[in-house]
């Protein structure tokens, strides 16, 4: 059955049509409708929307607030049994996605070397990363050889466990003592009576007809080699869906790589086992084998890897939605990796995540700064007056730094406006920051936000000073890279203690 999806906005009437994505309504109120067999069940994004139902007419209608919510929207009908899917976005989708594609960029450029891809945590508390293709083709074209070579080496010579085990025999070698007594006093009929035996009941001498003993099984099927299945599989079905997103160039080369993946899979070392695409190690540390067995401890090693910075489990379309819906996450991450850039910072971890902090909470540090990112503050360093109140404020900064020398703080908040215009703070986001001054007793802060020019301003008076930080990632661009930026976010905190 074919369902024709309709949405109305300012008097204009929009098809939805199944498997298509280029229907675009501005942020605000939609009216949609659908002619069916029997009353559907409607839902936007994951969520039931409640629906009108006109028997008579066989239509049902519905509304939807699209305020504020920029991105791209997946729409389910499911009537008589079966779910159909329309897919459409608001006006601000492609330009949003752009931004977050460039912020992306400058990181994976200027901070990262292309190592690894952009990851911010989303508003439920999950990571997610903006993948971007180039990086992921990259990995695979450098590891790929690699994996291939294990792979092989595996295959023609397999690791072998010995596993230990007990069974019945009517021989005594690799006897087991204590499973013997356990299998005799269940299984009485195994005592025969004979004299000189040596087990004595009764005073009447017995011989045991079987014994208990030890065996070692030579095992080749190992949980390594069904982890190492599953991480070929994720790989191959990657490859295909990271196709359709690279350039036609590299297309084929890419299909090339989920062919031999698939090839890699099939070796006989991997036949016959049951494997789950979500396969993962049962333990957090290396099994005896993958400390043993250099090959197995390197494919569990680019199988964390893989996972840690490259990929995930969603596929680029679903992850570009995510990216979108979460671009307020995604800012606050980047002007993040800005700030403490642009003060020379050096971060907590290895791999350069910002909520990987040191046991004192920081993120970022260098002799003269300390960077606490989206935490609370530990109150030996910044304290709220209403820590001491009956009801604390949880206040979580989304950059607070930090002067240990000199105790001085400067508390910034990110703002992101999808008006590119917009030159200034707005007057909330100032009287926000108000609050978070009022309540650590600091006399610094300021605003960050996605300003069309390098043109920070700086409100003082009294002592206490309010600092409007433009960045984006077009800046980087225009300024001729992160050298003139970095200088010119130094400058602008600099301002603050003036």
């Amino acid at each position: 059955m074919t369902l024709a999806v309709r949405l109305e906005q300012a008097g204009t009437a929009l098809e939805l049509v199944p498997g298509g994505g280029d229907i675009e309504v501005y942020e605000g109120t939609v009216l949609g409708s659908v002619m069916a067999p029997s009353r559907p069940v409607i839902q936007l994004d994951d969520v039931q929307l409640p629906v009108s139902w006109h028997q008579g007419a066989r239509l049902a209608v519905w509304s939807m607030d699209l305020t504020n919510q920029v991105g791209f929207h997946r729409l389910s009908v499911q009537v008589a049994g079966a779910t159909h899917t329309f897919d459409f976005r608001t006006s601000t989708a492609k330009a949003t996605w752009e931004e977050v594609r460039s912020m992306a960029e400058v990181c994976a450029n200027s901070y990262f070397g292309y190592r690894r891809q952009f990851a911010y945590m989303a508003a439920n508390g999950t990571i997610r990363k903006v993948r971007l293709p180039q990086i992921h083709y990259a990995w695979l074209r450098d590891r790929l050889p690699e994996i291939e070579r294990l792979v092989r080496s595996i295959n023609h010579r397999p690791a072998v466990s010995h596993v230990r085990t007990v069974e019945v025999s009517l021989r005594s070698q690799g006897l087991s003592v204590a499973q013997t007594s356990r299998l005799l006093r269940e299984k009485h009929h195994l005592l025969e009576r004979a004299e000189g035996g040596p087990i004595q009941v009764g005073g009447v001498s017995y011989w045991p007809s079987r014994v208990a003993v030890h065996t070692r099984e030579r095992q080749t099927q190992l949980d390594e080699h069904v982890q190492i299945a599953a991480f070929l599989q994720v790989l191959a079905a990657q490859c295909l869906d990271l196709a359709t997103v690279v350039a036609s160039p590299v297309r084929t080369e890419v299909q090339g790589f989920a062919e031999l993946l698939k090839v890699l899979r099939a070796l006989p070392v991997f036949r016959g086992l049951l494997v789950r695409p979500d396969a993962k190690p049962a333990t957090v540390l290396p099994t005896t084998m993958q400390r043993s067995d250099k090959r197995y401890g390197r494919m569990r090693d680019l199988h964390a890897e893989y996972g840690a910075d490259i990929a995930d489990s969603t596929d680029f379309a679903r992850s570009i939605r995510a990216n979108v819906k979460d671009v307020w996450e995604v800012y606050q991450t980047f002007v993040a990796h800005v700030v403490g850039n642009a003060l020379g910072l050096d971060y907590s971890s290895p791999d350069r995540d910002l909520r990987k902090r040191s046991a004192q909470g920081w993120s970022m540090r260098s002799e003269e700064w300390r960077l606490f990112f989206d935490t609370k503050p530990p109150k030996h360093v910044l304290s709220s007056w209403r820590d001491a109140a009956g009801r604390p404020a949880d206040e979580r900064p989304d950059i607070l730094l930090v002067h240990p020398a000199t105790g001085r703080v400067i508390v910034l908040d990110a703002k992101f406006k999808l008006d590119a215009q917009a030159t200034r703070a707005t007057q909330p986001d100032l009287f926000e920051m108000q609050g978070y001054l009022n309540s650590f007793a600091a006399k610094s802060g300021g605003i960050i936000f996605p300003g069309p020019t390098l043109a920070a301003s700086r409100i003082a008076a009294k002592g206490n000073s309010l600092l409007e930080l433009p960045i984006r990632a077009d800046h980087f661009a225009e300024a001729g890279g992160a050298t003139s930026v970095h200088e010119y976010v130094r400058e602008a905190i600099k301002s603050l203690s003036i």
